[in-house]
């Protein structure tokens, strides 16, 4: 059994089987949510934009809080290597005790500028790579700075999403940031979308507020070009990146830690709500059960590793499921070769 998984969209699997797995067929690569799930992918990432895709093929890229970090360092300029810091950074944080949201902030604002390294300009004009990420602005409740307040404000938006996904714009204001006017990425006609340009002055705190996790981190407060409020995880409104605009266009790359996608964070509960009529056109890529087995404590990072373990062994940890990775880039070169052999369908 292969380490890797081979997932396709009716439309994508039928170019597959006309044309096999080949760069040219792609003209986008999105990247989840999910905290620290995608440190043993970290080399497939690098492998995909460094390795398989021609350095000139014009790729858009979109992610939500992890993801939208991994697209930002597959943008920079020295995209291997920023990738390299981003992973190093995010695996060597420290928490010797409960962290408050602001400690939080400060060592993801640190790790994010350690990895940009102050290239921030280039990332945003690669003219190859062109970044787009989500962040949400919270509404009423969900956008205050008493955590009293916002734990009602996710109360609300647990309950009126478990009604319905169109209730979320009650809550939360969803924010699509851009580097170019024009993306494949928009529209977005599932929720209302707001737009912006990605600059230099909002780089950096559009970074951290995508990956603020509500009650974890502190959001951001108004960040530059966008209005007033506090900013937190695209992963919100889009966990798993089920958007209508992946439907047009050449086909997505789609790196991901599951076999299957959610679409939003408050969904992840809700086991008959799973994206799939917008994956037609999708490719993901996804370890295996047989892959994860394998990993230390047989289960992806994530999260909970934080209080589970201490520093050291957290840290010894996500090395080597990050180690392990290596696997899924042999797994990917094998089923390259005869894609059919591997092909299921989404």
């Amino acid at each position: 059994m292969s380490q890797l998984q081979l997932l396709a969209g009716a439309e994508a699997a039928a170019q597959i089987r006309q044309h096999g797995l080949v760069p040219e067929l792609f003209d986008r690569v999105i990247a989840a949510s999910g905290g620290p799930k995608w440190l043993p992918l970290a080399q497939l990432d690098r492998h995909l934009l460094y390795r398989f895709f021609p350095g000139q093929q014009s790729l858009s890229l979109l992610g939500t809080s992890s993801g939208a970090w991994r697209c930002a360092m597959m943008c920079h300029p020295d995209g291997d290597q920023a990738h390299q810091r981003l992973e190093r950074g995010y695996i060597h944080q420290r928490y010797e005790t409960r962290p408050t949201p602001a400690e939080v902030d400060e060592q993801c604002h640190g790790l994010l500028a350690d990895a940009v390294d102050g290239d921030g300009p280039a990332l945003l004009a690669n003219p190859h790579r062109r970044l787009n990420m989500i962040l949400c602005r919270g509404r009423h409740l969900s956008g205050s700075d008493s955590r009293a307040l916002q734990v009602l404000g996710l109360g609300g938006t647990a309950l009126g999403n478990l009604v319905s996904r169109k209730a979320l714009p009650l809550f939360w204001q969803r924010w699509l940031l851009s580097v170019d006017a024009e993306t494949p990425f928009a529209p977005m006609r599932d929720l209302p979308t707001k737009r912006a340009r990605l600059n230099q002055a909002n780089l950096m705190p559009a970074l951290l507020a995508t990956g603020s996790i509500p009650l974890v981190l502190s959001g951001v407060t108004s960040p530059p070009g966008l209005p007033a409020g506090r900013y937190f995880d695209g992963g919100i409104t889009d966990y798993h990146l089920d958007l209508p605009s992946l439907r047009t266009g050449g086909l997505t790359l789609y790196p991901h830690f599951y076999s299957q996608a959610t679409p939003g964070w408050f969904d992840k509960k809700l086991a008959w709500r799973r994206a799939d009529r917008n994956f037609s056109r999708v490719v993901m890529l996804a370890p295996s059960d047989q892959f994860v087995a394998h990993l230390p404590g047989a289960k992806l990072p994530d999260r909970t590793d934080f209080s589970r373990y201490d520093s050291e062994t957290r840290i010894r940890l996500w090395e080597a499921a990050v180690a392990q990775g290596a696997a899924l880039v042999s797994a990917f070169e094998q089923l390259r070769t005869d894609p059919l052999r591997y092909l299921r369908s989404i």
